[in-house]
């Protein structure tokens, strides 16, 4: 027994569908890369002689902001306290 599909008709409107994508996962791990570059650092000497702690040293988290630029901040932030106080107190 054969079974026949009804013939498709033209349509004035299409009928929407579902839109699907596909998102690649990123992945970005700061530890890793750090890792890698040290490794990769140590693959590229030539004398293959390595530094005392020189994996410990990368591995360990370096800070962006530098103290210099932390202690500014505080005496500028203690400044501004100070003169909103002082305005306040003037009043």
């Amino acid at each position: 027994m054969i079974i026949m599909k009804a013939p498709k008709f033209p349509s004035f409107f299409k009928t929407t569908k579902n839109k699907q994508f596909e998102l690649p996962v990123r992945y970005y791990d700061e530890r890793k890369e750090r890792i890698q570059t040290a490794i990769d650092k140590a693959n590229n000497q030539q004398d293959g002689n390595l530094e005392r702690g020189h994996f410990a040293n990368s591995w360990k988290k370096k800070s962006t902001i530098g103290a210099e630029s932390s202690s500014l901040r505080v005496i500028i932030i203690t400044v501004f306290v100070c003169l909103i106080t002082y305005w306040i107190l003037k009043f």
